[in-house]
């Protein structure tokens, strides 16, 4: 395990200057701009469902990675680059000019859709650059900033109304594009996901001879450019669909921190936040400690996610981090409920929420850039664990829905989507 000593100066003017630094972190930062947007409107969008917005937010995104190692073979980077910014702009457009609920939610899937597809693509990609953590941190630490960015931008143009914030947000699309074309470096040996040379996949059965022609300098693309540009070759060896399971089985030890981390964290957004104010009864005040809660948690993630490089907790202490992560759910489930310890002072269990959360983001993935030997098995692996915490969060909503209802019920709160089920 590689050691926590300060970084270097060395270190740190690489990572003001490097193109690939500062390529992945903006990706990170627009790639998820969108879904913070999303989250940070959630109040305007639907107000008695925040966790409904949330779930519309997480769920296309979650099946487009749950079924990426099946399809992102057989897509160039370029495209799917393509297709997430056509889908950031039908986002912002739709939920913007749309009266309709369902159309407005429509909307949100488009940006859950588009974070997942270039979540799962960028994880990917890291893992193909030299110094994988390196760029796996500065990606992270892109994401961590959209928190803050997404809901910068929400307050920055809230004297507009939101439907202006969301049209000015196609501006993000441009950048998004103009950051992986122009300023981000392609890797020096580009490799495609969901495929694994002849010499892997003899390690758990032999392969007819028929299918054994290809090398693996055949299975890599051959030019720095082409996995931006060009299909994998046509004729790879797949992986086949229990080579697939018993890869997914060897990365539970760090998908399954990922998932009850993002759990606890997003039940506590779209549930229990959801239902605290002073006082509770009052609308507005309920959407400004949203709003600074979340502003808050934020400030934690992306302060973790950019510590990739300076603090490295064992697996063993990844693996433990959860279980904070739910005792502080259980925390604000109380706090929401008896009203007890009521006031702004919570902006500092916010604050430990996005540290957790973001911490074992960027080291999960660190670790699997680390522990997962050969690089085809390690594009794989990284993105086959970003369905992970986009379950957990799935799962989140979905709770977060009844835990909304539960305690609106308590007050005497009126718009809740849902019943309380006890």
């Amino acid at each position: 395990m590689p050691s926590s000593s300060p970084p270097s100066s060395s270190f740190l003017l690489k990572t003001l200057t490097s193109p690939k630094v500062t390529g992945f972190f903006l990706l990170g930062l627009l790639n998820n701009a969108s879904y913070v947007i999303m989250i940070a409107g959630a109040k305007s969008i639907s107000e008695g469902s925040v966790a409904l917005v949330f779930l519309c937010n997480v769920l296309p995104s979650f099946l487009c990675k749950l079924t990426s190692p099946l399809w992102f073979h057989r897509v160039s980077y370029k495209l799917r680059v393509n297709v997430c910014m056509i889908l950031m702009s039908l986002s912002f457009i739709i939920v913007g000019l749309c009266s309709s609920y369902k159309i407005k939610l429509l909307g949100v899937a488009f940006a859950s859709l588009q974070s997942g597809l270039g979540e799962g693509s960028m994880l990917a990609l890291a893992g193909l650059h030299e110094d994988p953590v390196l760029c796996l941190t500065a990606w992270s630490s892109g994401t961590g900033a959209a928190g803050i960015f997404g809901f910068a931008w929400v307050v920055a143009f809230q004297s507009l109304g939101f439907t202006l914030t969301l049209l000015f947000a196609n501006a993000l699309t441009v950048f998004f594009g103009v950051t992986f074309y122009q300023i981000l470096p392609p890797p020096p040996t580009p490799l495609v996901v969901g495929v694994l040379s002849s010499d892997c996949l003899k390690e758990s059965e032999s392969i007819k001879d028929s299918e054994d022609g290809l090398s693996d300098s055949e299975v890599l693309l051959d030019n720095r450019a082409s996995s931006f540009s060009i299909s994998p070759p046509p004729s790879p060896v797949p992986m086949k669909l229990r080579d697939r399971r018993a890869f997914t089985r060897e990365l539970s030890k760090y998908m399954v921190p990922l998932l009850v981390v993002y759990f606890a964290e997003y039940a506590m957004q779209s549930g229990t936040w959801a239902a605290i104010g002073f006082p509770v009864t009052d609308e507005e005040a309920r959407k400004e400690f949203y709003t600074w809660a979340n502003w808050t948690y934020q400030a934690g993630v992306f302060a973790s996610r950019s510590s990739g490089k300076i603090y490295r907790p064992t697996l063993t202490a990844v693996q433990a981090m959860p279980a904070l992560q739910v005792l502080l759910l259980a925390f604000f489930y109380a706090v929401a409920y008896f009203k007890i310890l009521y006031g702004y002072g919570l902006m500092l269990p916010c604050f430990m929420t996005g540290l957790l959360g973001g911490c074992v983001y960027v080291n999960a993935f660190s670790l699997i850039s680390e522990e997962v030997e050969g690089r085809e098995r390690k594009e794989l692996a990284l993105a086959t664990a970003s369905v992970a915490d986009s379950f957990g969060i799935m799962m989140a909503d979905v709770a977060g829905l009844f835990i909304q209802a539960c305690l609106y019920e308590k007050h005497g709160i009126e718009g809740a989507k849902v019943q309380c089920i006890y």
